[in-house]
C-alpha cells in the first residue's frame, strides 16, 4: 500500500501489529511484577523446606548417630536425605504446578474479571510448557535446598548424636564458617564496585548490605559477642535502607523494580538479627508484663523459653513470617500512595472537566463565540475553554543524525494556556513557574514543551522495554534546568515547511491528556502554511459536569461533537492499576499461607520431638490445659513477633519507598492504610492460632508415663 498511498499524500498505520506488540508488552510487565513479588514467597518456601529438614534431623538425631556408628559414611547420609527430599520435591512440584493453574484460574475469574475496566480485561491462559517450566523450577529449587540441608545434617558428631547432647556453638570458627565469612564481604565489595560502574542502585546498596553482613560474621570469629556483632550489623542495615536513596546513593543512579526485593531481604535480615540476638531481653519484657497474672507465670516462662534457646529455628521461622508480612504491608502502602496520585482527577485532567471532539466535516471555528449563542451552556457554569489542534510532523532533535519520526504535535490556544493546571518537571532557564512556560508558548515564537515520555530519566523503573517515539539526549528530566540548545527540528510533509522549536519545559508524568509535543496554534498554522481547524476542546466547569456534557452534545449535534467526562476516563484507565494490585496482593497472600503452614508444621513436629519434655512437665504438675496453653503461647510469641516486626519494618521503610516512587510518579501522597494493616495482623494471627491448636491439643493429651518411656 505504501507506494499507492505516497502518491496520494497518505500514510498506512499498521494498527493490528501495534496492538499485538502492545499486548505483548503489557504481558511482559505483568510477568515481571509477578516474578518480582513472587520471589518473596519463593524465599519463604525455601526457608520452610530447609527448616523442615533440620527438624527431621533433630527428631532422628539418635537414629542417625547409631547409623554412623555402625559404618554409614557422611556421603551416605547426604544421599539418604537427598533421596528423601527428592521424593518430597517430586510430589510437591507436581501438585504445586497443577494447583497453580487452578489458583490462577480462580484469581482471574473472581478478582480480575470483577474489577476490570471497559477498555482493559485480563483472560485466563496457560499452556503445557508453562506447567512443565513451573514443575522444573520448583523441583530444582527444592532439591538445591535439600542438598544444602542434607550436607548440614551429615556433619553431626556420632557420640553427641547417640547421647542426644547438643552440638557446641563454635562461633563460626569452622572451616566452612570462615570461608563464608570471607566470601560474603568480598562478594559485597564486587557488587558495590559494579554498582558504581553501571550506576545500578541495586548492586550498590546490595553490595554495601553484604559487606555489613560479612563484617558481623568476621568480627564474630574474632571473638566479639554475637549480640554486639549482629545487633550492630542489623542496626547499620536498617539505617542504610531506611534512609532515602537520594542520600545514600550518588546522584543519577538507576533504581529498578529489583530494588524492592533486595531491600526487603536486607531489611528482614536486619530485623531477624535484632530480634533473635536480643531474645532474652524480649523474654524478660514479656514475663514482666504478663507474668503477674495468677497461674500464668510458669506457663509463660516455659512457652517463651524454648524459642529463645533454639535461636536458629526461631530465626528461620521469623524470617518466613517477616518476609511475607513486610511485602504485603509495603504493597499496601504503595497502593495507598498511588491511589492518591491516580485518583486525583483534577491533577490528571489539568483542571478541565470535559473533553470534546468535533467532526472533521463541520468543525467549530470559535467555540467561545459559539457558546454565547448556544442556549443553556452558561447556566452549566463554563469558566474556561481551551482549543487544541493536531498536526502530524516529522520530528528529530536538532544536531543529531537520527532519522525523523512522524509524530502528532498539539497546538494550544491562549484559553488553554491560561487555564491548564499541568505542572512541569523541569524548565528552561529564565522561567520561574509552569504558568510562565504556558504563557511563553503563546508569546514567544517557536517554543514547545514535551511530555515526560520523551525526556530521558535517571530513574529507570525497568518495567517498560519500549523506546520513546523521539529519542532525546543531552539532559535528564530530573535536571534543574534544560540546556539552552535543546531544539526539535520539525517538518510538515504537506507544506515542506521546517522549523526549530526550542524546548522550554518537560511536562509532569501526570499530564494525562497532553500530547508528546505541545506548542501554540500560531506555530502549527505557520508550519502548515494555512489556518488549521480545531477539532478538540477542553472545558473548565463550575458545577453539573454530566449535565453540561449532554448539553454540549445537544447544542452542537450538527458538528458531531462528542464529549467525555475526564474524571470517568481517568477512572476507567485506572482500572489496570487496581487489577494489578489486587492480583498481586492475592498472590502474595499465598506466601502468608506458607508462613502460617510453617508454624503448624513446626508445632506438630515439636510435639513429637519434645515428647519426653512434655511428659516431664506433666510429671511436675502441669495440667493438660497448661501444656496446651504453652504451645499456643509459643506459637503466638513467634507469630506476633514476625507479624509485628514485619509491619514495623514496612512502616519504617514506607516513607523511603514512597519517596523513591514519587520521583517517577508525581502526585503520590504518603498514606497509612490502617484497614489493610489491621486485616493483615488479625487474619495472620487468627490463622496461626487455628493452625497450631490441633498440635497443642495433641500435646495436652500426652500421658506422663508413656512419654517418659518413649524412645
Amino acid at each position: 500500500l505504501r507506494p499507492l498511498l505516497a502518491d496520494n499524500d497518505l500514510e498506512a498505520d499498521p494498527i493490528k501489529r501495534d496492538a499485538v506488540e502492545g499486548a505483548d508488552r503489557m504481558g511482559e510487565i505483568f510477568s515481571t511484577l509477578f516474578v518480582l513479588f513472587g520471589q518473596f514467597s519463593v524465599a519463604a518456601g525455601m526457608l520452610l523446606i530447609f527448616l523442615i529438614f533440620v527438624m527431621l534431623a533433630a527428631e532422628r538425631k539418635r537414629e542417625l548417630g547409631i547409623a554412623r556408628a555402625v559404618g554409614m559414611q557422611r556421603s551416605h547420609l547426604i544421599r539418604a536425605f537427598a533421596l528423601e527430599g527428592a521424593l518430597y520435591a517430586l510430589a510437591a512440584s507436581t501438585a504445586g504446578s497443577l494447583a497453580g493453574v487452578g489458583v490462577g484460574w480462580v484469581m482471574v475469574r473472581l478478582i480480575g474479571g470483577g474489577i476490570a475496566g471497559e477498555d482493559f480485561r485480563i483472560a485466563f491462559s496457560t499452556s503445557p510448557r508453562n506447567v512443565v517450566l513451573a514443575f522444573c523450577l520448583g523441583m530444582v529449587l527444592t532439591f538445591v535446598v535439600v542438598l544444602i540441608s542434607s550436607w548440614r545434617v551429615s556433619r553431626l558428631n556420632v557420640i553427641r548424636a547417640i547421647r542426644d547432647i547438643p552440638e557446641p556453638d563454635r562461633k563460626g570458627r569452622t572451616l566452612s564458617g570462615m570461608i563464608v565469612a570471607v566470601l560474603v564481604p568480598v562478594a559485597g565489595a564486587i557488587a558495590f564496585w559494579r554498582g558504581l560502574a553501571t550506576d545500578a542502585t541495586a548492586f550498590y546498596l546490595g553490595g554495601l548490605s553484604l559487606v555489613l553482613i560479612g563484617a558481623a560474621l568476621l568480627v564474630r570469629i574474632l571473638g566479639v559477642p554475637d549480640r554486639v556483632a549482629f545487633t550492630a550489623s542489623g542496626l547499620a542495615l536498617l539505617v542504610l535502607w531506611l534512609t532515602p536513596a537520594s542520600i545514600t546513593t550518588p546522584a543519577g543512579m538507576a533504581r529498578g523494580p529489583e530494588m524492592f526485593f533486595v531491600s526487603g531481604i536486607s531489611i528482614v535480615v536486619a530485623g531477624v538479627w535484632l530480634v533473635v540476638f536480643n531474645a532474652d531481653a524480649l523474654l524478660w519484657l514479656v514475663v514482666k508484663l504478663f507474668g503477674r497474672v495468677r497461674g500464668l507465670s510458669p506457663v509463660l516462662k516455659t512457652a517463651v523459653k524454648y524459642p529463645t534457646q533454639s535461636l536458629f529455628r526461631t530465626g528461620m521461622t521469623l524470617a518466613m513470617f517477616m518476609l511475607v508480612v513486610f511485602t504485603l504491608t509495603a504493597m499496601n502502602f504503595i497502593q495507598a500512595a498511588m491511589g492518591a496520585a491516580f485518583g486525583n482527577a483534577q491533577r490528571l485532567s489539568g483542571g478541565f472537566e470535559i473533553r470534546a471532539d468535533a467532526g472533521y466535516a463541520a468543525p467549530i471555528p470559535d467555540m467561545k463565540s459559539a457558546l454565547e449563542t448556544a442556549g443553556g451552556i452558561h447556566e452549566g457554569g463554563v469558566k474556561a475553554v481551551g482549543e487544541v489542534t493536531n498536526l502530524p510532523l516529522e520530528i528529530k532533535q536538532k544536531g543529531t543524525k537520527d532519522e525523523p519520526t512522524s509524530l502528532y504535535v498539539q497546538g494550544v490556544d491562549g484559553g488553554y494556556s491560561e487555564s491548564v493546571g499541568y505542572g512541569l518537571e523541569t524548565t528552561a532557564r529564565g522561567y520561574g513557574s509552569a504558568r510562565e512556560v504556558w504563557r511563553a508558548l503563546q508569546s514567544r515564537k517557536d517554543t514547545a514543551v514535551i511530555s515526560s515520555d520523551l525526556a530521558p530519566s535517571r530513574d529507570d523503573s525497568g518495567f517498560a522495554d519500549t523506546e520513546p517515539p523521539v529519542k532525546l539526549t543531552g539532559f535528564y528530566a530530573e535536571d534543574a534546568n534544560l540546556p539552552d540548545d535543546l531544539y526539535l527540528r520539525v517538518r510538515d510533509p504537506g507544506s515542506g515547511e521546517t522549523r526549530d522549536l526550542r524546548v522550554i519545559g518537560v511536562l509532569e508524568s501526570s499530564a494525562f491528556f497532553a500530547g508528546d509535543v505541545v506548542t501554540s496554534h500560531d506555530t502549527l498554522d505557520a508550519l502548515a502554511r494555512r489556518p488549521l481547524a480545531t477539532q478538540t476542546y477542553y472545558f473548565d466547569l463550575g458545577n453539573g459536569v454530566d449535565a453540561t456534557a449532554h448539553t454540549l452534545e445537544r447544542e452542537f449535534a450538527r458538528s458531531g461533537l462528542q464529549t467525555e467526562v475526564t474524571a470517568q476516563t481517568i477512572r476507567d484507565n485506572d482500572a489496570t492499576r487496581r487489577i494489578v494490585f489486587v492480583l498481586l496482593r492475592g498472590f502474595m497472600s499465598l506466601g502468608l499461607v506458607v508462613g502460617i503452614c510453617a508454624l503448624g508444621v513446626i508445632a506438630a513436629r515439636s510435639v513429637v520431638e519434645r515428647r519426653q519434655q512434655i511428659g516431664m512437665m506433666r510429671a511436675l504438675g502441669f495440667q493438660g490445659s497448661q501444656v496446651r496453653l504453652v504451645f499456643l503461647i509459643e506459637s503466638s510469641f513467634i507469630a506476633l513477633l514476625g507479624i509485628g516486626v514485619g509491619v514495623a519494618l514496612a512502616l519504617g521503610f514506607s516513607g523511603t519507598l514512597v519517596e523513591n516512587i514519587r520521583e517517577g510518579i508525581p502526585g503520590m501522597e504518603y498514606r497509612v492504610p490502617w484497614s489493610a494493616l489491621v486485616l493483615v495482623v488479625v487474619v495472620g494471627y487468627a490463622a496461626t492460632l487455628l493452625t497450631t491448636y490441633l498440635p497443642a491439643r495433641q500435646a495436652s493429651k500426652v500421658y506422663p508415663a508413656e512419654a517418659l518411656r518413649y524412645e
